[in-house]
């Protein structure tokens, strides 16, 4: 593939190309954009372009030596640096200063990719703005990041920046029935679920998060009638499945947004309205809450949707996992079911009251 190939981007490819005609080639470049929107594809074809031996419109040729060997996964200028753990540390943005004290290989430029560049530590970048103040010779860095509101405004400044747009439903779908063997109408269904996403739509094409969707939505609705003394122990108890936490704020994410338009255009089931034939994510709405989601200001849905986002955005940068999750059920609690839904006793103490 060459940076031409890359579909669904061509305002940001563009831009690189323009770039690579004028030979004024900055030091270091800030590509963002949702994860799965080609931001990554973009990094390595424009750094096989810098290289490339016989390079044809601004572009990489995709078989001279250089480009073979960046396809084999060898070539010794191009260096990617991802998270260990959570995080990108300092040991990490060290390593790579020893590698400046030596010039490229055998390309033009040694290309630094920084993975997910939002998960550095603060020390780690604190190092990496002291060597884009001053920036080794022949050496770029190209930093693949959600926001560029995730990085320090320091180094933001310091970056030349493209902004990836979410990929078409259609782009998202051909490559779902193309890649994963999907029928039309499931890979129709789960483009309008992933929001221009691949990797997101991927992921919702997985069997196993249909059961997975199924427990999210029975406990958004069961706060419609729970007492603030079960509430704390259920978020506790939701709490403990740390490893799927992104995966159910993407899914609480996914029911408000049905809810908005349920509200704004009145669709009995948003869930199947919006995954289409043959996708398994989809849910009909309880009485309670299509009531509530009828009954509330617009305004307060895109409230809502808005208070996912930041929770997720937290969560990305180490947030205490029950605290976010206790602050988004609160959120729903008071935004859709109202503040005096509230019942100071369980369901058993209701019970034994009279």
């Amino acid at each position: 593939m060459a940076l031409s190939g890359i579909v669904g981007q061509q305002r940001a490819v563009s831009f690189l190309k323009r770039i690579l005609k004028k030979e004024a080639v900055p030091h270091a470049f800030l590509f963002s954009g949702m994860t799965g929107s080609g931001k990554l594809a973009a990094a390595v074809e424009f750094a096989r372009a810098l290289n490339c031996q016989s390079p044809q419109d601004h572009d990489s040729c995709g078989v001279c030596g250089s480009c073979r060997k960046l396809d084999e996964g060898l070539h010794p200028d191009i260096v990617h640096v991802r998270s260990d753990g959570a995080f990108i540390k300092l040991e990490q943005i060290r390593e790579l200063v020893k590698r400046f004290r030596f010039r490229p290989f055998e390309g033009k430029f040694r290309v630094v990719i920084i993975h997910d560049a939002q998960r550095m530590m603060e020390l780690a970048a604190n190092a990496l703005l002291k060597i884009l103040e001053e920036p080794p010779e022949a050496n770029l860095f190209i930093l693949l990041a959600v926001e560029s509101q995730m990085l320090l405004p320091t180094i933001v400044s310091r970056c030349c920046q493209v902004r990836f747009q979410p990929l078409e439903d259609r782009i998202v779908a051909e490559r779902l029935v193309r890649e994963e063997g999907l029928s039309p109408d499931s890979a129709a269904g789960i483009a309008r679920l992933a929001e221009g996403s691949i990797e997101k739509a991927r992921w919702f094409s997985r069997q196993d998060q249909a059961e997975g969707w199924k427990r999210v939505i029975e406990r958004l609705e069961s706060l419609a009638e729970i007492s603030i003394l079960d509430f704390f122990p259920m978020v506790s108890d939701w709490a403990k499945g740390r490893e799927t936490m992104e995966r159910d704020l993407e899914f609480i994410k996914l029911w408000v947004r049905d809810l908005i338009l349920f509200r704004v255009a009145g669709a009995r089931n948003p869930g199947q309205d919006a995954a289409g034939s043959g996708a398994a994510l989809t849910f009909e709405l309880n009485a309670r809450t299509e009531q509530a989601a009828r009954s509330v200001p617009v305004e307060h849905l895109f409230i809502l949707y808005q208070r996912v986002e930041l929770a997720m955005q937290g969560l990305r940068v180490n947030a205490n996992l029950q605290m976010t999750l206790e602050g988004v059920c609160l959120a729903i609690k008071d935004f859709l079911y109202g503040k005096g839904n509230w019942n100071s006793f369980s369901k058993r103490g209701q019970a034994l009251s009279f």
